[in-house]
């Protein structure tokens, strides 16, 4: 328990293994679906003003985006003294939006980011914009060697409580185990990862107390990313085929993550 303080049109031929049935909600705990591709070169900043002309007869609202990262290097110089030499990098990217926000394209020298915000539509909706999406990309880019594809889910799991304990055990089947004997937990965040060998594919899954935008409810975070960074399919019917098995994968990772108490919260149909 936590203590809370007052603060398909694309056709592709399946294993029935790949295929595990998952419940169907009628409201999802979804609050960002994300597919990202990270390429193994860099496309150049007239190219991606280039893509950002393309891609805005589809998302018309625009941001630009510049990531700082920082890079510090310890040493011994020949003097004996300590030195330290920092690596300042510049990626500068564009982020586009639909009108209403939801549907988000973010593309960078390296990497397309294609990001769904809540309300989830569905998968077929948002499976159908990936590929709309990439299709234009390589048909202004052309081919482009692939290090990375990932799919990301991002669910926020709003329990009502009345009381400040929570026991979120019997909702969530993630979660530190720390004996009681100092009392419950005040807030928690967790990491595990797995590789998966049958779809050569990392899974990275946090789950965490994450502030409640709803009135007298805590909120948890379960937040996973499967992805491929070895044999990695450079062709679009496989790597189409790559997201959907990913799919089906994220899917029964969530169910092993969830009790029936937090199904009943979704509004399962079944």
């Amino acid at each position: 328990m936590v203590y809370l303080n007052d603060s398909k049109w694309w056709i592709i031929t399946y294993n029935m293994s790949d295929m595990a049935i998952s419940p169907v909600y009628k409201q999802p705990p979804i609050t960002e679906a994300v597919i990202g591709v990270n390429f193994v070169n860099e496309v150049s900043e007239s190219d991606l003003l280039n893509l950002k002309s393309k891609f805005s007869q589809h998302y018309p609202n625009y941001q630009l985006v510049e990531n700082l990262s920082f890079k510090v290097e310890l040493g011994v110089g020949d003097d004996n003294k300590k030195t330290a030499n920092t690596d300042i990098a510049q990626e500068i990217g564009h982020r586009l939006s639909t009108a209403n926000m939801t549907e988000l394209l973010v593309i960078l020298p390296k990497s397309i980011v294609v990001s769904q915000l809540a309300p989830y539509p569905g998968w077929d909706s948002f499976f159908k914009r990936f590929v709309r999406d990439w299709k234009l990309l390589k048909h202004a880019q052309g081919f482009q060697p692939i290090h990375r594809l990932g799919v990301r889910y991002i669910n926020r799991i709003d329990i009502p409580c009345d009381t400040p304990i929570v026991e979120h055990e019997k909702y969530l089947n993630i979660y530190p185990n720390i004996t009681g004997k100092y009392g419950p937990l005040t807030a928690y965040a967790v990491q595990a990862e797995v590789f998966m060998g049958d779809l050569e594919c990392r899974l990275t899954i946090n789950s965490a107390v994450v502030p409640s935008p709803i009135l007298n409810h805590a909120s948890f975070v379960i937040d996973q990313d499967i992805a491929r960074e070895i044999n990695v399919p450079q062709k679009d019917d496989d790597i189409f085929a790559l997201i959907e098995k990913i799919r089906f994968r994220k899917n029964d990772v969530f169910e092993s993550c969830v009790t029936n108490e937090a199904r009943a919260l979704f509004k399962h149909d079944n």
